[in-house]
């Protein structure tokens, strides 16, 4: 855990992060975005929280799909409005505290929509993460599905492309539970190497794949 541990510190962090365009940012759709589009099932619109540089909403976009893509960091989103080749994609600056009309407005219209959160869990503290929660536990159709992928605990002695930021690493089983507690079932859950290798890391990570069940 590094000593940028505050929300404003995390979002200054993010803001510099974004607007420095020597940063090499891998621009091809991650392994789990990929994964993901693959077993989308009877869906046509994905909401992604943290979208960072859009690499993925853009494939998912590119894919027919319409996307929602949120992200905390002004600077990550005035990226990907600048960077955007398709119409099927919407960016937009808003954190987790302030999304709740955002989704409102996008699911409102359809039934079964997908979350779709990569690195994003370990990038917020426990608080945020409740808030997360009950924002999908109660804004979410029924039959709508959750696609995260995360930083596991065993992940965090292992030396990162980026350096030191924020990370919480994830307890897998925990949230698991978590998850099916808030009225979720487990369609699919894993933890492992090899899913999001970048040049010579291999993070240790966990994903799951969870519908929202009848209330």
């Amino acid at each position: 855990m590094s000593s940028i541990s505050t929300p404003a510190d995390r979002q200054a962090y993010w803001d510099d992060f974004y607007s420095r365009q020597d940063v090499a940012l891998p621009l091809l759709p991650s392994q789990f975005a990929v994964f993901a589009a693959s077993d989308f099932p009877g869906v046509d619109s994905v909401v992604e929280f943290g979208c960072g540089n859009g690499r993925d909403s853009e494939f998912l976009a590119m894919t027919g799909l319409q996307v929602l893509a949120l992200d905390a960091s002004s600077e990550a989103v005035e990226l990907c409005r600048q960077r955007t080749r398709s119409a099927n994609v919407r960016y937009e600056h808003c954190s987790v505290q302030n999304s709740a009309e955002v989704l409102r407005a996008f699911v409102a219209d359809k039934r079964r929509v997908v979350v779709y959160a990569r690195f994003f869990l370990h990038a917020i503290d426990e608080a945020m993460e409740a808030v997360f929660m009950d924002l999908l536990a109660t804004g979410l159709p029924t039959g709508s599905l959750l696609y995260f992928e995360y930083r596991t605990k065993e992940d965090e002695q292992v030396q990162k492309k980026f350096g030191q930021h924020y990370r919480r690493y994830i307890d897998h089983e925990a949230l698991i539970c978590k998850l099916r507690a808030l009225g979720f079932s487990l369609d699919y859950q894993v933890q492992g190497r090899g899913f999001a290798k970048y040049r010579d890391e291999d993070a240790l990570v966990g994903r799951c794949v969870a519908v929202k069940e009848q209330p």
